[in-house]
């Protein structure tokens, strides 16, 4: 097994205990990697650089099994406190991938550590701003928050597109990159084109079909994973 096939299973394996973590992972971490690795392109991204970027994306969020349910699956808005809590799932995500000498390994950690960061220097959990975030983080930055939007939750209903990009755009400068977002924007048709081929794979089957899909793995390599079932 090379190097680069060990990262990817590591990837994969934990981007499937994301997915069983709460109802309906899958398909946010899913698309919103396939609208990363587009937007990526768009910037001018080489495409080694953009398949690393679509491999990593998924487990920008793999902090989040460390969150209690309490607060991860509330139904309402959360409290200061607990969206402390929530927040802390940066710094953990990016700990669970830390210490690799894998360049592949190393950019899931930026990612999951930086997603976050806000252009004018307000977001979690470094507080950097501007070009002080990885690039790459700000590519996902725009992403995460356009898929999250439009995705319903557990204690909202999923906006438009159109409110979403929106709200992305008056985001410009301030929560993102100014540069990325302008892109972004100008690249609607090619953004939900690779949002459009996500959602036919997250239509294939299970959570371990689809992400040994994405990964390109057989299901083998990911049984190992212990599911987490909700009522």
């Amino acid at each position: 097994m090379t190097k680069n096939h060990h990262a990817v299973v590591t990837l994969a394996s934990l981007t499937l205990a994301g997915c069983l973590r709460y109802p309906h992972a899958s398909g946010h971490l899913v698309r919103t990697a396939a609208i990363a690795a587009c937007l990526a392109d768009l910037v001018g991204l080489d495409a080694a650089d953009c398949e690393r970027i679509r491999l990593a994306t998924p487990v920008h969020d793999v902090g989040k099994l460390a969150i209690p349910d309490a607060v991860l699956l509330k139904p309402g808005k959360l409290l200061a406190e607990e969206r402390q809590v929530m927040e802390r799932h940066a710094e953990i995500g990016a700990n669970i991938l830390a210490g690799s000498s894998n360049a592949l390994l190393r950019l899931a950690s930026q990612l999951a550590h930086h997603h976050h960061e806000r252009f004018d220097g307000t977001g979690y959990p470094c507080r950097l701003a501007g070009r002080e975030i990885p690039l790459a983080a700000r590519i996902v930055a725009v992403a995460d928050a356009f898929d999250a939007m439009t995705e319903a939750r557990c204690y909202r209903p999923g906006m438009t597109d159109d409110d979403a990009l929106s709200i992305v755009s008056a985001g410009s400068g301030t929560h993102f990159d100014p540069d990325v977002t302008r892109i972004f924007l100008a690249s609607i048709p090619q953004i939900l084109h690779s949002r459009r081929s996500a959602e036919a794979l997250i239509a294939a089957g299970s959570e371990m079909a689809v992400v040994a899909r994405f990964y390109g793995l057989n299901r083998g390599a990911l049984r190992q994973i212990p599911r987490r079932d909700h009522a």
